[in-house]
């Protein structure tokens, strides 16, 4: 018996996932799901609050040109974003009992980076609206580059330099 760590789900000492001789394909499966749905509901209630946000900006204040188009793209991007976190509780609930859990575990997962991939949109047109509606001149694309640049890194550079990693 080993507890080595699989390639591809080697991660740092603090916190390693090791396959448990003891765990069948579908307790693994329930446990991968209740960490999809736990993951879903943590980023779920923050783009939620953006969205809450973002519903009462047309009601205090007029937008126009750039400022409007930013504002429509952040709502859009954050209700979609919204309902793709929602989506894996939807489909776990209408699959239930049903043998699903691997597609269930797939499409969530896929869900997941799709409800990432929606608020990353929001946020940076947050940021564009933001500082277009408070800075002048170029300076006003400040707030889109920092949050570019914060999810560029975090969210793919970071996964991609430890995907390399790992294939070594």
């Amino acid at each position: 018996m080993t507890n080595a760590t699989p390639p591809d789900r080697a991660e740092d000492d603090h916190h390693v996932h090791r396959r448990r001789d003891d765990e069948t394909p579908s307790e693994r499966y329930t446990r991968q799901i209740s960490e999809l749905l736990a993951e879903t509901r943590v980023a779920a209630v923050g783009v939620q609050v953006i969205v809450g946000f973002l519903l009462a900006v047309p009601f205090n204040t007029e937008l126009e040109g750039l400022q409007r188009d930013a504002y429509v793209v952040a709502i859009l991007a954050g209700i979609a974003a919204t309902v793709a976190f929602l989506a894996p509780s939807v489909l776990h609930r209408a699959v239930l009992h049903r043998g699903q859990a691997p597609w269930l575990v797939a499409t969530g997962s896929r869900l997941l980076l799709l409800g990432a991939l929606a608020s990353a949109v929001a946020l940076s047109a947050v940021a564009l609206l933001v500082g277009d509606r408070v800075l002048d001149g170029w300076v006003r694309f400040l707030p889109l580059a920092w949050v570019v640049a914060w999810v560029g890194v975090l969210w793919a550079v970071v996964p991609a330099r430890r995907r390399r990693i790992i294939r070594r």
